[in-house]
């Protein structure tokens, strides 16, 4: 039953004593509860020891397996190394190295066993790596020196030197660069790493920082304490000078203006030595050659030449229209107005360009022919520039511009009016074409191997005159003036003094310089300048003029020389070896102011008989010391005339020296058999100059419609001879 309310009991009593009890199961319940919480933790703590246990077992365990595992590893190492396969051993090393736990490392052991082991690689391996660099393995000796470096090498900079070599070599030029930074890193003071640098960027065509670095480690050698590495700046150069000094030396030779292709710019020579600093070429030079050992001035001249190669526009002027120096100064040929005249120029300035020239020339806006300093400077340069590669149109067999042009040129291009390549051939240099080569031969009759072989200056002139006899040019004066390249003669340039003017002084200045007495050779009427050259360059139209004696073959010289020894007496040997040496004593003919000092023998003339006459010509016979009869034709009248020599001024190439254009040839001949030798020839038929004087000192050469043939009479004495020789002043 249920208790019952004791209406006699206190309430507030009963409320004390309850709170009593509760408070007492209160503190029972957080008794039990401290005792729970008490036992959870120990079990918790408890576990904790055993998850402890475990790792410890477990790292126990890992660590005997890994350091059972590492001496396994060190045993193999030791066996790789030993068999030489140090590739496979240092591999393995690095393995252990990178892969062996902390623990195993502290162990005494393999602790002492791996830095000792990393010792014994580093020259071994290094020793490989100097092997493969030498047998240009680069690759593999990059490797090599990355192992090194793995192996942390006591001098770690050294090493980092070589692999950024070895990754140069490669092409690796990037992580060639890496090194060279981490060596300038390590050792900022040293040359090294800029040295490395330097290689790197330049192999990578960085050629300007390229250059930078080559400076910085030229800064670090000066600035080093050691005398013997400041030495080794000595060694260095900046290559710059010798590139300059090859500009200077290839521009000098080329003409004042020149078109930029690119542009059609006009670009004088200062101009024209700072374009070639513009181009990639000119920093890889400046960072490619950095001691005295390694200038290439070869190279740096084939370079600069190569880009200063230039076309040459040969042609004939059209009427109108031609754009001049002073239309063109100031803009592009590419802006002129549209005409005939512009458009062949500018057609030939996109033509040199798409063939991979830089430069082209044209006579009609290259040259400031208001300057006249400039314009003989320009014909006389021609021949010389025209060895640059030349575009050309077909008109050149019958111009006389076109023959210094032509001639020299290294490779041609032939185009018709149009615009179009020549036969449409489709070769770079016509030259080179068979239809081109004959069509040459034939016109100018010369072969082409003669015709290459041609220089500019004062030799084989009888040739260059015999090219330039069939030419014609517009100007008179041009006739010569066109030929001032091929033989170098800066002679000034005076349009209006008239073709024979002009003529006679090139010629002058021909004879002069050279002494080649082939100048004389020819036939036809005289004029002012001096009677002894011709008014027109027409009269040299034989390549072998016939007024010099023909050459005697050996074997027939063999002949008459030995026939000679044997029949003439003493005196007569004596008399022909004095005879030989007062004629190689001879000076040179020479012309000056339009007189003319001519050596040679000279044959009085002691009767003139007048036969008949030839459409307005004379024909006379005459009866001439030491030649006997001689036939003459002339518009003259001799029998009015002073007195007359027929003489004969082709001595000089006659003797052994020069007649053989050998002289090695003459030295094993004594002076007995060179003087019959001369004599042999004298005997021969020559085309004799016909002078009469005009006053005591002076002579004057009549002119001759025809070859003058005389021929020195067997029986003459040696004396005679000798009396004949002369020296005579001819105006």
């Amino acid at each position: 039953m249920g208790r019952m309310w004791d209406a006699k009991l206190d309430p507030s009593s009963v409320l004390a004593s309850k709170k009593d009890e509760f408070a007492e199961l209160q503190a029972r319940c957080e008794a039990q509860s401290h005792e729970l919480t008490s036992s959870y933790a120990k079990i918790a703590s408890l576990e904790n020891a055993i998850r402890e246990l475990r790792l410890e077992f477990t790292a126990f365990r890992d660590n005997a397996d890994g350091l059972v595992r590492a001496h396994e590893q060190r045993h193999q190492c030791e066996t790789l190394c030993a068999q030489g396969r140090i590739s496979d051993a240092t591999r393995l090393f690095l393995e252990i190295l990178n892969n062996t736990s902390n623990s195993v490392k502290v162990n005494k052991v393999i602790t002492g066993w791996l830095p000792e082991f990393a010792h014994k690689c580093i020259p071994i391996l290094e020793e490989l790596s100097n092997t493969a660099m030498e047998s240009h393995r680069y690759h593999e000796a990059a490797e090599h020196f990355s192992t090194i470096l793995s192996l942390n090498p006591v001098d770690r900079v050294d090493i980092l030197i070589k692999r950024s070599e070895a990754r140069v070599s490669a092409g690796l030029w990037e992580d060639a660069l890496c090194d060279a930074d981490e060596v300038v890193m390590l050792d900022p003071s040293s040359h090294h790493g800029y040295e490395r640098r330097h290689a790197a960027l330049h192999v990578g065509k960085q050629y300007t920082e390229a250059v930078d670095a080559f400076h910085m480690m030229l800064a670090r050698l000066e600035e080093s304490p050691h005398a013997h590495i400041r030495e080794i700046r000595d060694q260095h150069m900046d290559v710059t000078a010798a590139i300059q000094e090859a500009i200077e030396e290839t521009v000098a030779d080329m003409p004042r203006v020149l078109i930029d292709t690119a542009t059609g710019r006009l670009c004088d020579k200062t101009q024209q030595m700072a374009a070639f600093k513009n181009l990639l070429i000119y920093d890889e030079l400046r960072s490619s050659m950095t001691t005295s050992l390694m200038l290439d001035h070869p190279r740096i001249l084939r370079e600069v030449k190569e880009f200063y190669s230039y076309v040459m526009l040969s042609h004939r002027w059209e009427k109108h229209g031609e754009p001049r120096y002073q239309t063109v100064q100031d803009i592009s040929v590419y802006e002129l107005q549209i005409s005939s005249p512009t458009n062949k120029l500018q057609t030939f300035c996109k033509v040199s360009g798409a063939l991979g020239f830089h430069w082209a020339w044209s006579d009609t806006c290259c040259i400031d022919t208001n300057n006249l300093v400039v314009l003989n400077e320009s014909l006389v340069a021609m021949f010389t520039c025209s060895r640059s590669r030349v575009a050309s149109r077909r008109e050149w067999n019958k111009r006389g511009w076109t023959y210094q042009e032509y001639v020299p040129a290294e490779t041609v291009q032939f185009y018709t009016g149009d615009r179009k390549p020549y036969l449409g051939l489709d070769i770079f240099n016509h030259k080179e074409s068979p239809i081109i080569v004959a069509e040459m031969e034939q016109a100018s009759q010369v072969s082409a191997m003669e015709l290459a072989a041609l220089q500019p200056g004062l030799n084989r002139v009888r040739e260059k005159l015999f090219l330039a006899s069939r030419r014609q040019t517009t100007l008179a004066e041009d006739t010569a003036y066109s030929l001032l390249g091929i033989f170098n003669a800066a002679i000034p340039i005076r349009y209006g003094e008239g073709k024979s003017v002009a003529v006679g002084r090139l010629l002058e200045h021909i004879l002069t310089g050279s002494g080649d007495v082939t100048v004389l050779a020819w036939t036809g009427p005289v004029r002012d300048y001096n009677s002894c050259l011709p008014p027109d360059l027409t009269v040299y139209n034989q390549l072998v003029p016939l007024h010099i004696p023909e050459p005697i073959d050996d074997s027939e010289m063999t002949d008459i020389v030995t026939a000679m020894q044997s029949s003439l007496p003493e005196p007569d040997l004596t008399s022909v070896v004095h005879l030989y040496h007062r004629l190689s004593e001879l000076s040179l003919p020479s012309l000056n102011s339009s007189r003319l000092r001519l050596p040679g023998l000279a044959f009085p003339v002691t009767r003139v008989v007048e036969l008949n006459s030839e459409h307005n010509l004379r024909v006379y016979h005459m009866t001439v010391t030491a030649l006997g009869e001689v036939e003459i034709k002339t518009t003259d009248d001799l029998l009015m005339v002073n007195r007359l020599l027929l003489f004969h001024p082709w001595t000089s190439t006659l003797l052994d020296q020069d007649f053989s254009g050998n002289g090695d040839r003459a030295v094993w001949l004594d002076d007995t058999i060179r003087a019959l030798r001369l004599v042999a020839r004298l005997r021969q038929r020559f085309g004799a100059l016909l002078l009469t004087q005009v006053s005591r000192v002076q002579y004057r050469r009549v002119a001759t419609d025809s070859l003058i043939v005389a021929q020195i009479h067997d029986d003459t004495p040696f004396t005679d001879l000798i009396k004949a020789i002369a020296t005579v002043d001819v105006q």
